[in-house]
């Protein structure tokens, strides 16, 4: 047995809900956790119209009985003709004629099933249990960190030489200047200063560790990593996906494994998480 109103209701919450849950992404900062920042225009029209389909499925008016349990048959129609009987007395069977109208109009009301309903309903429930972070050091799991830049996932348009000041330059113009193959004497004693969170492992030393960015073209899942490497004497009291604000001096590398300079530290000083945490090519 369906339930039309009960699956109207259902839809309209369905819709209501996704579309208060995007909007409330976009309101509180948090889409950009997610998809590049140039697509949130898109998914504020995205969740307006969910809303306005939602509130339409809640307060619009149309015949609550589903068209797929209402058929309508014509019955049959037979004419009968009456026998001629003709003149020379002769009982002649004139053929019946039997005029058949089925009129059959099937019209079929898709209803919503529950697996559609739980996949319209997963990620509102999802974004609700989880609170919403930037990727960071887990995700590395998936998104090895090299320290050799032969192989490098970066396309080709985003290793073009930056051309701000050096001490403007974000961690991705620090890689697209190392990308171009400059000559790295000509980048050491360049002064810089970079907003990453915290990756620390064996690779950087005692006193090492690398500030890191995430680079979205489009959405997380494409997201590739992009870091420096940076010396200083407090790297131990420091502990991974802290935020920080480094300050320092790009200096020739120690380390064996690394060619390009590593940024020495003069300053670094805990930050909140950004309002945009990724890098955007």
């Amino acid at each position: 047995m369906r339930y039309p109103k009960l699956e109207r209701l259902i839809k309209a919450l369905l819709l209501v809900g996704l579309g208060v849950f995007l909007y409330g992404r976009i309101a509180g900062g948090t889409l950009t956790y997610y998809i590049n920042e140039r697509f949130s225009g898109y998914t504020l029209f995205a969740a307006l119209g969910l809303l306005g389909v939602g509130l339409f499925y809640l307060f619009g008016k149309r015949d609550d009985l589903p068209a797929h349990d209402h058929h309508t048959h014509d019955h049959h129609a037979h004419d009968h003709h009456d026998h001629d009987h003709h003149e020379h007395g002769h009982h002649d069977h004139a053929p019946h004629a039997h005029g058949h109208d089925h009129g059959h109009d099937h019209g079929h009301s898709h209803g919503l099933s529950w697996g559609g309903a739980l996949l319209i309903a997963a990620p509102v429930i999802l974004g609700l249990l989880v609170t919403p972070q930037p990727l960071g050091v887990a995700a590395l799991a998936n998104r090895e960190v090299s320290l050799s830049l032969e192989g490098s996932a970066l396309p080709a348009s985003v290793r073009a030489t930056a051309q701000k000041s050096p001490r403007d330059r974000n961690i991705l113009e620090w890689w697209q200047a190392f990308q171009t193959g400059a000559d790295y004497d000509s980048l050491v004693g360049q002064e810089a200063q970079v907003v990453g969170f915290v990756f620390r492992d064996g690779r950087y030393g005692e006193d090492g560790f690398m500030v890191t960015r995430f680079v979205v073209s489009c959405c997380v899942a494409d997201a590739v990593v992009v870091g420096l490497v940076v010396q200083w004497p407090e790297s131990q009291t420091l502990h991974n996906d802290q935020w920080v604000e480094v300050e320092g001096v790009m200096a020739r590398s120690p380390l064996e494994n690394w060619r390009p300079p590593v940024l020495v530290a003069t300053r670094v000083t805990p930050v909140e998480i950004p309002d945009t945490p990724y890098l955007y090519p």
